[in-house]
């Protein structure tokens, strides 16, 4: 069994999946990128979708305008919907 990793995805009110993954697939400004168990601490801007896997099975696959990815200590947070708290912090 491959090394798992623990995932949150959170919206402005809810939480959308709290689970153990093997990778994380998405893309930022650079491109196309994962990210595994063991992954060295990194924060980034989400573009288009993210997709979490466990071993090659498609566990959750989703698509935002953008998001904020922050890993560390194999654990990933995805924070969805920041574009309402910057529209809102703009009135």
């Amino acid at each position: 069994m491959a090394k798992t990793f623990k995932v949150i995805i959170r919206d402005t009110e809810n939480t959308i999946f709290d689970g153990q993954v093997t990778r994380i697939s998405s893309y930022n400004e650079v491109g196309a990128f994962d990210v595994y168990p063991m992954h060295a601490n990194f924060i980034s801007i989400l573009r288009q979708e993210v997709t979490l896997y466990n071993e090659h099975e498609k566990l959750k696959e989703m698509q935002f305008e953008q998001a904020v990815l922050k890993v560390k200590a194999d654990t990933a947070h995805i924070f969805l919907g920041i574009e309402v708290l910057f529209l809102a912090e703009e009135k």
